[in-house]
């Protein structure tokens, strides 16, 4: 299982297209034939939700009817992994918020959000958040930006008759 963040939903359901969202898309389109479970936790979904127009309303209807993509609630679990987890980072940072710059409602959405990711094991959280990735790097769980993943190789064509750079043209014996 890996977990979506709010900001890799608002990329994926933007009407144009970018080269970030041809990643993710691609990262979606492997997770799905591999039967990897797209982990969204509750809070995220509700962030992208909200912020969310009507474009983006037949996104969230298609893709959570998906059987890979399931909706991770805050639970009374999660709420045991939370507490190690932010005593973990308060006493490798000296202060509650860690390297956070954000409110302190937004650190503890975001240490919900870790929380989740502990207790479901996932292999990788993708986000753009830095302040969630500074606190994932402290308690050791992989963190990727959207923009970091893999391109899908794109088939070329070969041109036979080229000749590489750097090479030089052979010639037939008899030639000088």
């Amino acid at each position: 299982m890996i977990l979506f963040d709010a900001n890799v939903l608002v990329e994926l359901s933007r009407l144009e297209t970018s080269e970030t969202k041809e990643r993710i898309q691609g990262l979606v389109s492997e997770l799905s034939v591999s039967k990897t479970v797209i982990g969204i936790p509750a809070s995220a979904w509700a962030e992208y939700l909200c912020g969310s127009d009507a474009s983006a309303s037949v996104f969230s209807t298609a893709f959570r009817s998906r059987a890979y993509v399931q909706i991770l609630p805050f639970d009374d679990i999660s709420a045991y992994e939370a507490a190690p987890h932010h005593q973990e980072i308060v006493g490798a940072t000296g202060t509650k918020k860690g390297r956070s710059t954000l409110a302190w409602q937004q650190v503890k959405i975001d240490r919900q959000i870790l929380a989740i990711a502990r207790q479901y094991r996932v292999s990788a959280i993708y986000t753009n958040d830095d302040d969630m990735i500074a606190d994932a790097h402290i308690l050791r769980i992989p963190c990727f930006r959207p923009y970091e993943v893999q391109l899908k190789p794109v088939q070329r064509i070969l041109d036979l008759n080229a000749v590489p750079e750097g090479s030089e043209v052979r010639r037939d014996p008899g030639e000088r």
